[in-house]
């Protein structure tokens, strides 16, 4: 895509007025986007700080200026854009694509511009989208560089928020309702492996938690309940849509004494603060995002703490965690390992 999509956007680029919007992306398309672009005011939306920072990195990589903005949603920018642009990777979760074009209408200007570059040489989903949101829909001949898509704001229009509302619950204790939303982890169910992870996990009344990675809150509020009133529960990640879906969740379902970070490097947590550590860390992600799962969080138990993490890969994990806590065990539950270690 990195090559593909400047090639792509060469096609259409005259139709760009700025000040303009490139609304998520990877970071390498993203940067060689702006480049192309040539220099006209320009904003890259990402809601993960991990990826702000890789954009922020292939930018000056490219020689290329931009400011980065994070937020949870795209409409949480100012509705000043003339020309939003989406580089749809393929791999993108199809209800995140859909989210996409209907927020990104929210920060057109009347008479603004979306733009959709998709890899696809022949994609049949992005017109459909187009012509949902904003009537009409104009878009490039199919060809081995992809396609382009184009519409125009005409009117105010109505915000359709994007969400799926599921059930999960502990072996003894009482179902919960969690809100998913397109671009966190685990949209639309409880992941299998944050199921094992939970029903492996020992906390006890009054217990400290840190829900690390939270995405949407889940383990988290769960496992508040074994915690009882007394309990404290941080919900920390680096997606902003997945912390603010943690506030609302945890809210929602009575968590005492919670508390919500964002952040990429686990800054503004407590040395020796946790009783309960649980990290279900992204299978695709790099190692070092496991990495900084394991390593970083050994500081932050307690003597005498529990630190839980679950995975697919073990004969990666289990040396990391060995290295870096001096003991382990495994626990293999509904096809998942969940390796435990502990605080000294």
């Amino acid at each position: 895509m990195k090559h593909h999509l400047t090639d792509l956007f060469a096609t259409v680029s005259g139709k760009v007025r700025p000040p303009v919007c490139v609304v998520l992306g990877p970071p390498w398309p993203v940067a060689n986007l702006v480049k192309a672009l040539g220099g006209v005011e320009t904003v890259c939306y990402q809601m993960d700080l991990h990826q702000a920072d890789r954009v922020r990195d292939c930018l000056a990589e490219v020689g290329a200026e931009a400011g980065v903005a994070v937020h949870p949603d795209p409409w949480d920018l100012d509705p000043r854009f003339e020309t939003a642009i989406f580089p749809a990777a393929a791999q993108a979760d199809r209800e995140l694509k859909l989210d996409v074009v209907e927020q990104a209408y929210h920060i057109l200007r009347p008479g603004g511009l979306f733009l959709s570059l998709s890899e696809y040489e022949r994609d049949n989903q992005f017109a459909k989208w187009h012509k949902k949101v904003f009537g009409k829909c104009g878009e490039t001949p199919a060809g081995e560089d992809g396609m382009a898509f184009w519409s125009t704001k005409t009117d105010a229009g109505k915000r359709r928020r994007h969400e799926v509302t599921f059930h999960a619950k502990l072996p003894d204790g009482q179902p919960m309702a969690f809100v998913s939303r397109p671009g966190t982890f685990s949209y639309g169910r409880f992941d299998t492996g944050a199921r094992a992870m939970v029903e492996v996990a020992e906390v006890r009344k009054g217990d400290t938690i840190l829900d690390l990675g939270c995405g949407n809150g889940a383990v988290g509020c769960l496992l508040s309940a074994k915690a009882g009133p007394r309990g404290r529960t941080t919900f920390i990640d680096s997606n902003l849509r997945a912390v603010a879906l943690a506030e609302l969740n945890a809210a929602a379902n009575g968590v005492p004494n919670p508390q919500f970070l964002t952040s990429t490097r686990l800054e503004g947590l407590g040395r020796g603060a946790f009783d309960v550590i649980l990290a279900n860390p992204p299978y695709y992600a790099k190692s070092e995002i496991t990495r900084l799962f394991v390593e970083g969080a050994r500081d932050l138990l307690r003597p005498g703490g529990r630190y839980y993490l679950v995975t697919k890969m073990p004969t990666a994990v289990v040396p990391m965690i060995f290295e870096t806590f001096g003991d382990c065990s495994v626990i293999e539950n509904r096809g998942y390992a969940v390796v435990i270690a502990g605080g000294s």
